[in-house]
């Protein structure tokens, strides 16, 4: 087991341009945070813990060969991309960017309030095969279960939200908690904690916000 706590995340209080009303937390190196340790988990090779401020919004840019998971978890996120996409993400939401050969795209607040969700990249396992991009809004069930998205990582399964009671994952996982709190090998993780999960655990929690990455 590798437990992390929130404070040993990276942490950057403005955007890549300088703008003043956004902040991140990232469990991997990405950009203005650069452990040279905490370089990925497998295919997971981003997750950044954004929160922004109302009229903030991204540049217009490109992704490509990523699946992209934008992970709401408060307020709202506006999407608006080269595909026809022009919509807003609420809280339950996950928007899943299947970049492919490419999607530019821009994200904004247009909320009244901060919002806060996460920006995961995720790395395909079928090498050299380009793919159609394509962009899917999915909700989620509240309730601690499969994300109901096909990522072109094969290997890979999402689990994420509401957990009551005990989870136990089958293979080499990945916990990052996002709100409350869980316990898993005798360690309590609270929002932000991750712990890497090589062995059996059950993962046990009274209505804790989890996500959880396992390896098949």
């Amino acid at each position: 087991m590798k437990y992390r706590t929130n404070a040993e995340r990276g942490y950057i209080g403005c955007s890549r341009l300088g703008e003043p009303n956004y902040e991140s937390r990232r469990s991997f190196d990405f950009e203005g945070y650069q452990s040279g340790v905490y370089l990925n988990w497998g295919p997971v090779v981003t997750i950044n813990d954004d929160v922004t401020q109302p009229g903030f919004i991204t540049s217009h840019h490109e992704h490509k060969n990523l699946d992209i998971l934008s992970y709401v978890v408060r307020g709202t996120v506006k999407h608006h991309d080269n595909l026809g996409n022009d919509l807003v993400a609420h809280a339950g939401q996950v928007q899943h960017m299947s970049c492919g050969t490419g999607i530019w795209h821009t994200e904004a607040n247009p909320g009244s309030d901060a919002n806060r969700y996460l920006q995961i990249w995720i790395v395909s396992n079928r090498w050299n095969q380009p793919w159609t991009p394509k962009y899917t809004l999915v909700d989620r069930d509240p309730e601690f279960g499969l994300l109901p998205i096909e990522l072109h990582n094969t290997r890979l399964a999402v689990r994420s939200g509401i957990l009551q009671g005990t989870y136990t994952p089958t293979g080499s996982s990945y916990l990052l908690q996002l709100e409350g709190t869980s316990v898993c090998a005798g360690y309590t993780l609270a929002e932000g904690d991750s712990l890497e999960i090589t062995g059996p655990c059950d993962v046990d929690s009274e209505g804790g916000h989890c996500l959880l990455f396992t390896m098949t």
